[in-house]
């Protein structure tokens, strides 16, 4: 073999190998763009599943600002009261309208209500407390005409069985006038009975539903309505001794005016080489126009009266 095609073999040869290095390069290039392709793919579906687990969802609070109750108010997700909830809740409240509220013309049918849908001390107390022989009975302490109306604001669960009224009353008297409304809570043990009874109640009261426990409390103490009246206190301080001078005038012949009658003096003793201060002790309605309300400055341990 000559050299001229040794030559071309070798040069053969590189371009081979060259060849074949290229294409393995691409290859390998290729698969590589092929997986970060596939990897980016599946992060965008990945982030495209998880987008709505990142949605941010307002939630609305009321806050009570008087007795810091709070409840959420969602207004993207409409919230559905179960029946038996949403009948549990209405008893309660005509339970409290009928039993807080007063008025003559409708109490013989609260009366009636009330008595079928209480047992126990919540019955005792309310026949007690409703009694015209009891003086702390509305029917004793109000006056003709008053009506006191009651507001049911929330109706809460605490747990199985009991629940938290808050309510509000308000009285008016017979000529219009409405006192400002109170604010109330009341905690309510209920149960439903499945007891016997007369078809007139049952119409009344058809599933039973009975309080067994009643407890209202005021949820915001009334504000006194007093008048908070100041006293002024004025005192007279007297600093070293004082010098007196007494003058005498002649007498004029003038119209002699009607004696007044002096109130009666108090001789007090000042302190060591002060001089005695004598307090007059006349109401202040009765001082009469003109007289010195100040105190009145001695040299002399007692006062005589000048004579007219």
């Amino acid at each position: 073999m000559t050299e001229r095609e040794t030559y071309f073999r070798d040069a053969r040869s590189w371009a081979e190998d060259t060849r074949a290095r290229t294409s393995r390069s691409k290859q390998i290039a290729w698969t590589i763009a092929g997986i970060a392709i596939g990897a980016a793919a599946f992060e965008a579906v990945a982030l495209a599943m998880l987008t709505p687990l990142k949605t941010v969802q307002p939630i609305t609070l009321l806050v009570d600002r008087q007795t810091g109750f709070v409840q959420a108010l969602d207004p993207n997700t409409p919230q559905r009261v179960s029946a038996d909830a949403a009948l549990t809740d209405a008893y309660l409240a005509q339970y409290v309208l009928a039993r807080e509220g007063f008025d003559r013309a409708t109490l013989q049918i609260d009366y009636r209500k009330v008595a079928l849908w209480s047992a126990g001390n919540a019955r005792a107390s309310y026949l007690s407390g409703i009694a015209a022989t009891n003086p702390a009975s509305p029917i004793q302490a109000l006056p003709g005409g008053s009506v006191v109306t009651a507001r049911v604001k929330s109706v809460s669960r605490l747990q199985s069985g009991i629940s938290l009224v808050r309510f509000d009353t308000q009285r008016t008297d017979r000529n219009g006038q409405a006192e400002a409304p109170r604010p109330w809570i009341a905690v309510i043990r209920f149960r439903y009975s499945a007891a016997p009874m007369a078809f007139g109640d049952r119409l009344v009261n058809p599933l039973g539903f009975q309080v067994t426990g009643y407890r209202r409390d005021a949820e915001a103490p009334p504000v006194p309505e007093t008048v908070t009246s100041q006293v002024v206190t004025r005192t007279s301080t007297v600093q070293g001794p004082v010098s007196v001078i007494e003058t005498r005038t002649a007498p004029v012949a003038t119209t002699r005016s009607p004696t007044v009658r002096r109130a009666p003096v108090r001789i007090v003793q000042g302190g060591v080489g002060g001089p005695f201060i004598s307090q007059r002790e006349v109401p202040t309605n009765q001082i009469p126009m003109g007289s010195p309300l100040g105190p009145v400055v001695d040299t002399a341990a007692t006062t005589t009266e000048p004579q007219q």
